[in-house]
């Protein structure tokens, strides 16, 4: 029974620090947008941004575990992981056809 406590409690503690560089990221990003306004950069800044937001939305929803069980809240983070590299590939490719 100790382990399974443990082993929540370091699986909560990373979440949460990955939750945590999630959102620095977006408020680093966010202010470097405000510097660098217009043009390509901000656009790929803001790719980056919305990328990053849906990857966090993605591990988030693996809060769902307790409520909805495992397999829907796996299926739920697979489906913003995969429309966050969507996003990503998309954008990366229109930066090629330029």
């Amino acid at each position: 029974m100790a382990d399974l406590n443990y082993g929540s409690l370091t699986l909560t503690l990373l979440f949460f620090i990955t939750i945590a560089i999630y959102v620095l990221i977006i408020i680093i990003f966010m202010t470097a947008r405000r510097k660098y306004q217009g043009g390509v950069i901000e656009k790929v800044i803001n790719m980056i941004i919305s990328t990053i937001g849906f990857m966090l939305v993605s591990d988030i929803a693996l809060l769902l575990a307790p409520v909805y069980g495992f397999d829907i809240s796996y299926q739920v983070h697979v489906v913003f992981k995969i429309i966050a590299m969507t996003l990503l590939a998309t954008g990366g490719l229109k930066f090629f056809i330029r």
